[in-house]
């Protein structure tokens, strides 16, 4: 049996789209993998109201504990206020009802804007109380950082290698033999680890790389003969820019890492199993599997990692999805939903700040489905799943494929709805953006960016603000929902460009359905990166404790903007957000999720200025029928200033985050290159061990 897993934590309102994928390449090969999501798992895990009050009698066992102390360390005040300010959240999402769960899976409720409020209110303090109950961690849908310190393969190897985790006991259950074989009558979810011989985990998102790693060591534990591998983005884009000893770092987690595209690599990789299995010696087993595609493996003759040749996949020759594994109901929303993506990479290619995909710098090499059997394959799919929306989860359409897949669509009578990401370009006139719009498009998200024409030359973006303005109209005059993603601090804008990007939203907001003004952040394989004189950018490091590379940090020549200009432009965008219903990823209200687009096409383009607004600032309160009482600890009053705390944590963060990110120093463990910024657990700890004890008040 051969395993393909989606691990926590990331959103789990719709299955994502990559191992799907890789299980039709292989099933039209001869080839077979069960594809098997512990992220929803994992949701459904902590929603339940079983684990609810587990939870809430380990943190009210918790906070007894400190509670009773005659001092505390201002790493415990930091978990104590943790504890104690995440209970009444607790509380309200146990004993509220309807529970978030019924509320996500029922379309009267979610539809609902107090219901479907409250059930994300009731959410993220669920997640507020599972990381007071395992901190210093932070967790959340796509989320799953270690309080202020980044992952260093130190922390992630204590992490792999604890006694307990947060999703432990769904791996358990999913993995273990069951105590009464009875409950695999009921459909439990369970898997035979005696017959896997292949276990591949994917990683898209920064934030399952701790459970991936985890759950590998717990896979292979159990299936010892298997082979055990990683892929994905999140992973290959800190991989391919890493020093072999970083390489080798990781390698120890894994028999083996996937770069790039995973299709040649599995079907290869799967072919020579047994040949790996059977050769026995290190050396041998390299041998049998040194010429798989895309594969990074370590070399025990040399100690070094070294990758097989590189594969790119002719789209031509690729299958639809099967997602014939996953329970689609199970998914955190009220219609079923399906990712299809028709190409890859990017037809441009030469944003400065772009970083995307499976690829070394920039973006991958654009590829296209034919139009015809992408139209084809969506069919199928609506068909053989019961699913009528779609998002086409790629890089972007270039604007010639968008319309001739619309056109393609309408020959074949579909009636679906799907939306995806475009670049602004002159080729959508009034007349190509209807057939859009009758070939099934109802959103659209743009890479706005900017509102300067300079810093919009600066950027590659080939496109110019007026351009961008005359199509977005003709989008959304055409019953289109557009969503514009902007982002401030490109190197050299000035505060007033910046405000200038604001300004124009500002006066276009009758022609926008969401917007998001982000900041930049530096990207490895970017342009900027590659060419930072360009860019004004006179230093680039990373923080000593990020081993992973993950967040580049920077220095402009002409110095970072002052906390003033900053308040300015803040202040500016929270007046245009004012007369918006934005949320953060996944909810609704983000750009280009599922649970968007579905408001999208039950209250029209301008849902999120309208349907959401009487509930936009409610706060859900502790129901008055709560009945945790009877939890020690869960009502019990804190003998330690919660304001006390928060004051020292305050005034800690204010003085040392500034030292800790923007001083540098030379490395000092031969993982980065040149100068790094002293953020790290070792030096996180030394400064807070000057921080004196708190005393209770009274």
């Amino acid at each position: 049996m051969n395993l393909l897993i989606h691990p926590p934590l990331a959103d789990p309102t719709q299955p994502y789209l990559s191992l799907p994928t890789l299980k039709g390449y292989l099933r039209a090969r001869g080839l077979d993998a069960r594809v098997i999501d512990l992220n929803v798992e994992a949701a459904h895990h902590v929603l339940g109201e079983e684990s609810l009050r587990q939870l809430a009698s380990q943190l009210g066992e918790r906070f007894i504990s400190f509670n009773h102390q005659d001092r505390l360390t201002f790493a415990e005040q930091r978990e104590f206020r943790a504890i104690a300010e995440c209970r009444v959240g607790l509380e309200d999402a146990i004993c509220g009802r309807p529970t978030p769960l019924e509320v996500l899976r029922d379309a009267s409720l979610f539809e609902d804007p107090e219901h479907y409020h409250r059930a994300r209110i009731r959410i993220e303090a669920v997640f507020q109380a599972l990381s007071a109950a395992w901190h210093p961690l932070r967790l959340g849908f796509n989320r799953f950082d270690r309080d202020v310190v980044p992952w260093s393969f130190d922390l992630l190897e204590a992490h792999a290698e604890g006694a307990t985790g947060p999703f432990d006991e769904i791996y358990h259950r999913v993995f273990d033999p069951p105590e009464d074989w009875n409950d695999l009558a009921n459909g439990r979810l369970w898997v035979d680890m005696s017959e896997v011989e292949f276990v591949g985990i994917s990683v898209i998102f920064p934030s399952q790389i701790p459970e991936a790693l985890r759950l590998a060591r717990f896979l292979k534990a159990r299936a010892p003969n298997a082979f055990v591998c990683i892929g994905g983005p999140s992973i290959h884009q800190s991989v391919v820019h890493m020093r072999a000893e970083q390489q080798g770092r990781l390698l120890s987690f894994v028999d083996g890492i996937a770069l790039f595209e995973g299709e040649a690599l599995l079907e290869s990789l799967l072919r020579r199993l047994d040949a790996w299995r059977n050769a026995g010696e290190p050396v041998a087993r390299f041998e049998a599997l040194r010429d798989v595609p895309n594969l990074l493996l370590l070399d025990p003759a040399t100690g070094v990692p070294a990758v097989g040749p590189r594969f790119t996949l002719d789209l031509r020759e690729s299958d639809p999805p099967d997602y014939s594994d996953l329970d689609l109901d199970r998914y955190l929303a009220p219609s079923r939903t399906l990712l299809y993506a028709p190409t890859r990479g990017c037809y441009w290619g030469k944003c400065s700040f772009c970083y995307y995909g499976l690829t070394e710098t920039a973006t991958a090499t654009y590829r296209e489905v034919p139009p015809a059997r992408a139209a084809s394959d969506l069919a199928q799919l609506s068909q053989r799943y019961g699913v009528k929306n779609f998002y086409l989860s790629c890089d972007v359409l270039s604007p010639r494929f968008a319309v001739a897949l619309a056109e393609s669509l309408i020959e074949r009578g579909t009636n679906l709805r799907w939306h995806c990401d475009l670049k602004i370009d002159k080729y959508f006139t009034a007349e190509r953006v209807d057939t859009l719009f009758r070939g099934g498009m109802r959103a659209a998200a743009f890479g706005i960016e900017s509102g300067s024409n300079r810093i919009l030359d600066l950027m590659r973006k080939g496109c110019d603000r007026e351009t961008m303005t005359t199509v977005n109209r003709i989008f959304a005059e055409r019953g289109i929902a557009t969503q514009w993603m902007t982002f401030t601090d490109h190197p050299d804008e000035s505060v007033d460009e910046a405000l200038e990007t604001v300004a124009w939203i500002d006066g276009e907001t009758p022609h926008v359905a969401l917007f998001l003004v982000g900041e930049f952040g530096l990207e490895q394989g970017s342009h900027i990166a590659q060419d930072p004189e360009r860019y004004g950018i006179s230093q680039i490091y990373f923080a000593e404790g990020d081993d992973l590379r993950l967040y580049a940090l920077f220095r402009q020549r002409g110095g970072a903007r002052s906390a003033e200009d900053r308040e300015r432009v803040d202040r500016a965008i929270d007046r245009v957000a004012a007369r918006f219903s934005s949320r953060p990823y996944p909810w609704a209200g983000a750009i280009s999720t599922h649970h968007t687009f579905l408001h999208f096409l039950r209250f029209g383009t301008q849902a999120f200025k309208s349907h959401f607004r009487a509930v936009a600032t409610a706060t859900p309160s502790v129901s008055s029928e709560a009945a945790l009482t009877h939890i020690s600890g869960m009502r019990k009053k804190s003998r330690f200033s919660l304001e006390a705390i928060a004051r020292t944590e305050e005034q800690f963060f204010s003085r040392w985050l500034p030292r800790a990110l923007y001083t540098t120093l030379p490395s000092r463990r031969g993982f980065g290159q040149g100068a790094v910024a002293p953020l790290s657990l070792q030096h996180y700890q030394a400064a807070i061990a000057e921080i004196p004890e708190l005393r209770p008040h009274e």
